[in-house]
């Protein structure tokens, strides 16, 4: 059984988990507005399709009655009248399901707000531990480049002074990356 460490699978690069889900849930009510219109466009189709199989109908149901092809008429009109009906359903499931989208949007949108006022300490000890963690990665670059330059010095024989220099401009960053 595999086992779900937390920091892994929440926390992500560079301590972006939280605010990937919050972006994921603000984004959810774009999201959502943005199907429930494709929805409405889909339904407004279904409807003017419900409307041409009709009047096909009615077409078909004008034309010859009698003689040969008088069945074959029949058949078309009666395809067309239940492809319309078809149509017509598929309007009202659309439209269901468009009232069904916006009342999930109107109920993202409140936890939303809910979540944004819950967890604003959340967000603020996250941007603090970021900026933190940025600011220890700055301190061990300075630091390691220092280094790096103190034992350039060293293998060069520079004079004293300045591998004193060096050293004194070792130290500053090791301040700083033991205060953070």
């Amino acid at each position: 059984m595999m086992t779900v460490n937390f920091n892994d699978y929440f926390w992500g690069e560079k301590n972006n988990g939280f605010d990937v889900l919050y972006h994921n849930m603000k984004y959810g009510l774009v999201a959502s507005k943005e199907f429930a219109d494709f929805l409405r466009e889909r339904s407004n189709i279904e409807e003017n399709n419900s409307k041409l199989l009709s009047k096909l109908a009615k077409q078909a149901s004008s034309c010859c009655v009698h003689g040969t092809f008088a069945p074959l008429w029949h058949i078309l009109k009666t395809s067309a009248e239940k492809l319309s009906s078809l149509h017509m359903q598929m309007v009202q499931k659309m439209m269901e399901l468009v009232k069904e989208v916006g009342k999930y949007a109107e109920e993202l949108h409140k936890r939303h707000k809910l979540v944004k006022e819950e967890e604003s300490g959340t967000l603020e000890a996250v941007q603090a531990m970021q900026t933190v963690t940025l600011n220890v990665q700055k301190s061990k670059d300075a630091y390691t480049q220092r280094t790096l330059e103190l034992e350039k010095l060293k293998k060069e024989n520079a004079s004293a002074k300045e591998i004193e220099k060096g050293e004194q401009k070792l130290k500053k960053p090791k301040r700083i990356t033991r205060i953070s």
